[in-house]
């Protein structure tokens, strides 16, 4: 995004808008330990005094930012989830699949925002008028288990585990991987052992 283009769009009173996209841009590049409000304000071309406006400090941007990537996190996972139709059990276990995929894949494209989301400035208690349940990427997982329900492939003993057991394990494969302390090669097994592990039938 250009300059023009963000001072044309804080003219029209986007500024809150144009202050996050463009601390996406700096976190993507070097990460969030060294983002100022001040360094993103002249990123933009207006004073820090008109930023302290929407976020009155450094941590309030972050975490603006931070809750704004899990809904671009959510509307990657359903425009892949969208490419596998039809009403099956086949169906409903791709999709399934593709959903832990997406994460990684997400993840391994953007690690500084990754990082991000899952740091300290993003926690529950800090989601104003919001919970972890209403979260549409935290939907999406409980959608797929439910569908995999529906088809009888995991049992109505293990479906209220299938949240917590598969965000955990994917997420955990996903941090090691980007981390550097996992190949990347061993995340499709990481599936394979949460698949196994809700007992969903093949």
């Amino acid at each position: 995004m250009t300059t023009a283009k963000v001072r044309s769009q804080y003219h029209h009173g986007d500024l809150e808008s144009a202050l996050i996209s463009t601390a996406r841009k700096l976190v993507k590049q070097d990460g969030a330990e060294h983002l100022s409000l001040r360094q993103v304000s002249h990123e933009i071309g207006v004073s820090p005094s008109a930023a302290y406006h929407y976020f009155p400090d450094r941590t309030a941007l972050l975490s603006g930012l931070g809750f704004s990537l899990f809904e671009e996190l959510a509307d990657f996972q359903e425009k892949e989830i969208s490419k596998i139709p039809g009403n099956s059990a086949r169906a409903a276990r791709e999709r399934f699949r593709a959903l832990g995929r997406t994460y990684f894949q997400w993840a391994k494209k953007e690690p500084h925002l990754f990082n991000l989301m899952f740091g300290d400035l993003c926690t529950l208690e800090k989601v104003d008028q919001k919970n972890h349940e209403d979260a549409r990427a935290f939907n999406n997982l409980t959608k797929c288990l439910d569908e995999l329900y529906e088809f009888d492939l995991i049992s109505e003993k293990m479906r209220p585990y299938g949240e917590l057991l598969a965000w955990s394990v994917v997420h955990g494969a996903t941090s090691l991987i980007i981390g550097g302390h996992l190949e990347p090669e061993n995340f499709e097994t990481t599936l394979d052992a949460v698949e196994l592990a809700l007992g969903i039938k093949r």
